[in-house]
């Protein structure tokens, strides 16, 4: 655990620290320049980036240990995680000399916040550069980040989570027809079932599928053949086993079964 957590180790600055100072020397006329300059840090933030977080650790029962992350709260009583750069960064936070501290990426903070209604977002260098990531964006980074890198957005949908169900309209054709498509072609995949999804605030497309094997083996196989053919949409793929799945899905015709 403390390997990978790199518990209480100290951490640089980053390119990360480097873009948020150019980006405040930007003329903020040059909305050209300031919007390119933009989409490389949050690519950087995103995809790259590493954040010292302070936490408290204690001892569990099964001797283990338990994290507990320290939360800051905005004027209006909403709370956020506080996140960091650099050690100097962290520094900063006076209050909080000699904290203990995980080293973690943008992707955890991302799955922390799903299905977390007690918290808002993410706070970047909150007493420097005090860049926040309101939680609705982050999830939305976090999908395009998957599907970049697998061709489909891998959710963990809790019972806390924010859903709706909807049936799609105007309906995707050329999307179901390619996952008619690549579902005939693998052999392990039984029936599939498309509609769409509210989760956490933004829309998308939901497939459930009833399959055998690794489903994200076959999830990866699904998402780089469905990749041009979702204008911009996440793509949320769910085992009919895991029971969200299946019911999300009840009453509903699935577009392919094996004959």
């Amino acid at each position: 655990m403390e390997n990978d957590l790199h518990i209480n180790e100290k951490l640089a600055k980053q390119k990360l620290n480097e873009l948020f100072a150019e980006y405040k020397t930007i003329d903020p006329n040059d909305e050209k320049t300031r919007a390119e300059h933009f989409n490389d840090l949050i690519d950087e933030l995103v995809m790259r980036a590493r954040y010292l977080s302070p936490v408290e650790i204690k001892d569990s029962e099964d001797g283990g240990q338990e994290l507990t992350f320290r939360l800051i709260k905005s004027p209006k009583g909403e709370s956020y995680f506080p996140v960091f750069t650099s050690s100097e960064d962290l520094a900063l936070w006076k209050e909080l000399k000699g904290a203990q501290t995980v080293q973690i990426a943008f992707d955890q903070y991302a799955q922390m916040l799903s299905g977390n209604n007690g918290c808002y977002g993410f706070v970047v260098n909150p007493f420097s550069d005090n860049f926040r990531v309101d939680k609705q964006v982050a999830l939305q980074w976090y999908q395009q980040k998957q599907i970049k890198q697998n061709g489909f957005a891998q959710n963990t949908i809790t019972n806390n989570s924010d859903i709706k169900l909807f049936d799609l309209e105007p309906y995707p054709e050329e999307l179901s027809e390619k996952l008619r498509g690549a579902a005939a072609a693998d052999p392990a995949i039984n029936r599939v079932w498309l509609q769409g999804i509210t989760l956490e605030g933004a829309d998308g497309y939901l497939v459930v599928v009833e399959l055998n094997g690794d489903a994200k083996e076959h999830f990866t196989k699904l998402g780089n053949e469905t990749r041009p053919f979702l204008n911009g949409f996440p793509i949320h793929f769910v085992p009919y086993s895991n029971g969200f799945g299946e019911q999300a899905v009840k009453d509903k015709e699935p577009i392919f079964t094996k004959s």
